[in-house]
C-alpha cells in the first residue's frame, strides 16, 4: 500500500559542553543611577537660571529710555536738515527743530501754534523775538509760497537755527541757579 510517510525533522546538534544553567545569576546591579534629590536639585538649578534670563529680558525691555539732552537734539536735527535737498523740507526741518527745542526749554506749545502766535507768547528779550520771527517768517515762505533758497540763504537760516538754539540754551543756563 501506501508507504507511511515518516516526517522527518530536521534535528538540532548537540549542545557543547560547557557550564549548566545552574550557575547563572540574576540581574546585576548598577549603582551609577541618580538619586532622586540629584534630579530635584538639578531641575530647581535649570528653573532657577531659565528664570533669570526670563527677569534679564524683561527688565531690558522695560527699561525706559535714557532722555536726549534737547540742546544735542536740536543740534541733530539741524544737521539731518541740512543734507534735504528740497528747500521746502529744509525750511521745515530747521523751523520743526526751533519749535521742538524752544517747547522742550520753555514749556510752552509752540509747535501747535502759528508764528505770530508763538512769538506773542514767548517770555524773550525783543531783539531775540525779532531774530525769531525773520528766521519763522523766511521758513514760512519757503514752506507755504514756494519761495526757492540760494545757498547762501540756507547757510544763512542753517546759522540763524542755531544761533537761536545756542541763545535759548545760554538763557536757560543763565536762568538755572
Amino acid at each position: 500500500m501506501f508507504p507511511i510517510a515518516q516526517s522527518t525533522a530536521p534535528q538540532l546538534p548537540a549542545l557543547p559542553d560547557g557550564p549548566g544553567l545552574e550557575n547563572v545569576r540574576g540581574p546585576i546591579e548598577v549603582n551609577g543611577g541618580y538619586e532622586i534629590w540629584q534630579i530635584v536639585l538639578a531641575a530647581v538649578a535649570i528653573l532657577v537660571i531659565v528664570g533669570g534670563f526670563i527677569w534679564l529680558y524683561r527688565r531690558s525691555k522695560n527699561r525706559a529710555p535714557t532722555p536726549v539732552d534737547p540742546h544735542t537734539a536740536a543740534l541733530a536735527e539741524l544737521d539731518a536738515a541740512s543734507q534735504a535737498a528740497d528747500d521746502e523740507r529744509y525750511a521745515m526741518l530747521c523751523a520743526n527743530a526751533v519749535r521742538r527745542y524752544m517747547e522742550a526749554c520753555l514749556g510752552l506749545p509752540v509747535t501747535s501754534k502759528t508764528s505770530a502766535e508763538a512769538i506773542a507768547r514767548l517770555p524773550m528779550p525783543p531783539e531775540e523775538k525779532t531774530t525769531l520771527h525773520d528766521f519763522l517768517e523766511n521758513c514760512d515762505g519757503v514752506k507755504f509760497a514756494r519761495r526757492t533758497l540760494s545757498d547762501e540763504q540756507r547757510i544763512e537760516l542753517m546759522d540763524t537755527a542755531k544761533h537761536l538754539v545756542d541763545n535759548l540754551k545760554k538763557k536757560e543756563a543763565t536762568d538755572q541757579p
